[in-house]
């Protein structure tokens, strides 16, 4: 298949994705006639800019929609939205304009009817992390770890608002933790190349994940963040946020091993640091069930039968 890639800096991940899976991309093609005359098969608008660029994205899709070449948008920021207005993300999904809203949570979705809704949550980037040369039996060893907990991830809250819950998140753990004599490492991932970043991971007894962009005042999201496959990806021991979709990525208490509050974060720290066989038993099935089931070729083709099924109008329930 060829499959156009509308986003304004790319969408490297999927673009990987989708090409690994065998399948063309080609990035940024807004004219009718060249879609139509290259055969592309179905063309994923970036979520946001359908709302910057309502004029141009919505033609483009109706042209589309002429042609049964089918739209689809993939929204990573649910509840949240970036700052869009619930009216305006409802209205775009009500129009039947969307082939298919792709949407890392399912939450709040049960209403829609005319667009197709397709559970696809984020996933592990694998040419970025990945082992990195080490191997799982590597990672046993108990001589290699650095630092008992860490987190990498945007920390900015002065520039990015939605971040400050995050902030205020770690800066209470890490009083916490600082009282147990404990040795973390909280850094914002922009500071950090990705070798240095999987070199954390990887000397890390224990990586978190806490809240995202994505989490508002009122509710959290369902959905993962990237860093809950990618750190698996790494061989990292993940302790994550308790999430709806969490069940649906992995075995909690297995694979992964869920906090609901700070509190409970603490005890689960304090515990699993004490856990080193189990520590890595549960990082070791973790990172099988990621690189079985959660990576972005994983992500592409389910698009891809997606597609198919619309072109063989194929009625398929929502995931």
């Amino acid at each position: 298949m060829k499959i156009v890639l509308n986003y304004r800096k790319g969408n490297p991940r999927l673009a990987e994705g989708i090409e690994t899976a065998g399948h063309e991309v080609r990035e940024n093609l807004w004219d009718i006639k060249s879609i139509v005359s290259e055969g592309v098969d179905a063309v994923i608008f970036e979520f946001k800019y359908i709302f910057k660029e309502k004029c141009k994205t919505l033609l483009l899709m109706h042209k589309l929609r002429q042609n049964k070449i089918p739209s689809i948008t993939w929204n990573l920021d649910s509840p949240w939205n970036a700052g869009i207005e619930r009216w305006k993300v409802n209205l775009l999904i009500r129009s039947s304009v969307l082939s298919i809203y792709a949407t890392h949570s399912l939450q709040d979705t049960a209403w829609i009817r005319n667009t197709r809704v397709t559970y696809l949550p984020n996933a592990a980037w694998l040419s970025r992390y990945n082992l990195h040369g080490a191997s799982l039996v590597d990672l046993r060893d108990t001589g290699r770890y650095k630092w008992d907990v860490s987190f990498i991830g945007n920390i900015d809250k002065e520039r990015f608002k939605e971040h400050k819950g995050r902030v205020e998140f770690l800066d209470a753990l890490g009083g916490f933790l600082r009282n147990k004599g404990l040795n973390f490492l909280f850094i914002d991932g922009k500071d950090a190349s990705i070798d240095k970043q999987v070199d954390i991971i990887q000397k890390s007894r224990i990586n978190l994940s806490c809240l995202t962009a994505s989490d508002t005042m009122m509710s959290k999201s369902w959905g993962l963040s990237e860093r809950c496959y990618g750190i698996p990806a790494c061989g990292g021991f993940l302790l994550m946020e308790d999430r709806v979709h969490a069940k649906d990525a992995f075995i909690v208490g297995e694979e992964v091993i869920t906090y609901a509050d700070i509190k409970d974060c603490v005890n689960k720290i304090l515990y699993y640091l004490d856990k080193h066989d189990e520590r890595r038993k549960i990082a070791e099935k973790a990172h099988q069930r990621v690189m079985r089931e959660h990576t972005y070729k994983n992500r592409a083709e389910k698009l891809i039968l997606e597609i198919r099924n619309l072109k063989n109008n194929v009625d398929t329930k929502t995931d």
